[in-house]
């Protein structure tokens, strides 16, 4: 058995659940990073009086530099290490949040959320992947569930942060305080984050073995004199897989159901604050539907998890779809009500991000296992567009006049046209043994 298989069998080291702990806490200020837009731009509109066709584009720019970050940049990662990527993208992040604190003018804005944007889309690739490499085989599947759940927990605390500094300080303090904990936990990656062991022997860089064996120490074990053998590379799956027999259509499925779900997510995620202010309410009344949204999507996810072993992943999925149609369809009539609309934003968030899950539970069974992370990068990619497109078309829609509370029912559309997809998915491949499912945490790598 290699020193990596001992690894993975045995029980979690301190260095290790550090390592994962760090991950988490990296993902988490990525939401903070990526979504403090949602909630200071009702006070950025007021300020520079924007369009709202430029509120759109500012919410969907850190989409979009998020969306190039995990195309363009993310591969870096197999070349020059997990880690040394990670801290760079925190670097990256950091300085671009810092800049927009200091911006004049909205190009100046916008340029530095794409900025923001690419770092998170390099993170957001880099992260699953060192926490799953570091966790053991036991604890792979929580730590993977919990680096899920770091953007809606840093939604929530970006919302917080609004509601404590938007009043005394102006919003450039949020884009401040962002800056400040990248910059901390650059600080404590530098110190704390280990590159990945599984890269060390993979791709053999430069003092692979001193690095390996200062790792194996700082988890108690003892040194190697050599690297272990380079593990046999699965046969790489070609895109064109996807579209050969069944294969094809579940695809096409799985994409417009994805697609479906990210554009719904993003758009409430990133619109919620400043519609409920077009509503009528406070500022402080749309940042608190902002931070319940987020906090619903944190529990639809763990329900998910949840229930997905107890109920047909397929089944469940596009009862959450569904739900999040309803959901939506509520939360246009209850704009009137403080109390109706906090309490729907809740459950919105809820399945909207069950909706999400409840898809990256779904792949892994319905393709065979030599195509399930090509399966699953592919759908990803693919649905970003939707997820940068939706806060512009939002923003195109609302200048054409159309009222705050149309938006919700327009966007209960896309979650129809998920359920739907996901209902017609083969059956056959969800009769597959119980243990196939398992796979989830291993592929989880291939979202990014």
């Amino acid at each position: 058995m290699s020193i990596l298989e001992q690894v993975k069998d045995g029980p979690m080291s301190r260095a290790q659940t550090t390592a994962v702990a760090l991950c988490l806490t990296m993902n988490m200020v990525d939401g903070f990073d990526l979504l403090a837009t949602s909630f200071v731009s009702p006070e950025i509109d007021r300020e520079w009086a924007l369009s709202p066709s430029q509120v759109g584009l500012l919410l969907s720019s850190g989409l979009a530099g998020m969306a190039f970050g995990a195309l363009f940049l993310a591969p870096l990662a197999d070349r020059i290490g997990r880690r040394r990527l990670t801290l760079s993208g925190l670097a990256m992040a950091s300085l671009g949040m810092l800049f927009a604190a200091m911006s004049q003018n909205f190009a100046q804005l916008i340029a530095c959320r794409l900025v923001t944007g690419a770092a998170i889309g390099v993170m957001a690739a880099s992260l699953p992947v060192l926490a799953s490499e570091y966790a053991n085989n036991r604890r792979r599947g929580l730590a993977i569930a919990l680096i899920t759940t770091g953007y809606g927990l840093g939604s929530v605390i970006a919302g917080i942060s609004t509601s404590l500094l938007l009043g005394p300080y102006g919003w450039r303090s949020v884009f401040v305080i962002g800056s400040i904990a990248t910059a901390a936990l650059f600080v404590l990656g530098l110190r704390f984050l280990p590159e990945s062991m599984d890269y060390l022997v993979a791709c053999r860089p430069r003092d692979a073995l001193g690095r390996l064996n200062r790792i194996l120490v700082s988890m108690g074990r003892s040194e190697v004199r050599e690297l272990p053998p380079t593990p046999t590379s699965t046969r790489r799956v070609a895109v064109e897989s996807l579209f050969r027999g069944r294969n094809a259509l579940r695809t096409l499925l799985i994409w417009l159901a994805f697609t479906s779900a990210m554009t719904t997510f993003y758009f409430a995620s990133s619109w919620t604050p400043s519609l409920l202010l077009e509503a009528g309410m406070s500022n402080q009344q749309g940042v608190s539907g902002g931070v319940l949204f987020s906090l619903g999507g944190v529990v639809g996810a763990v329900l998910l998890g949840v229930l997905a072993s107890r109920v047909e992943p397929r089944r469940l999925t596009a009862v959450y779809f569904g739900g999040a149609a309803v959901a939506l369809l509520l939360f246009s009539v209850s704009l009137g009500s403080l109390a109706g609309a906090l309490l729907v934003a809740v459950l919105v968030g809820l399945l909207l991000n069950g909706s999400v899950s409840g898809l990256n539970v779904i792949i892994p069974i319905v393709y065979p296992a030599e195509a399930r992370a090509t399966a699953l990068g592919m759908a990803v990619a693919v649905s970003r567009l939707g997820a940068v497109l939706a806060p512009l078309f939002v923003g195109f829609l609302l200048e054409a006049g159309w009222a705050p509370e149309s938006m919700f029912r327009v966007f209960a559309i896309p979650t129809v046209i998920g359920a739907l997809s996901t209902m017609l998915l083969h059956r056959g491949g969800f009769r597959r043994k119980a243990e196939e499912a398992s796979a989830v945490p291993e592929i989880a790598k291939g979202a990014a």
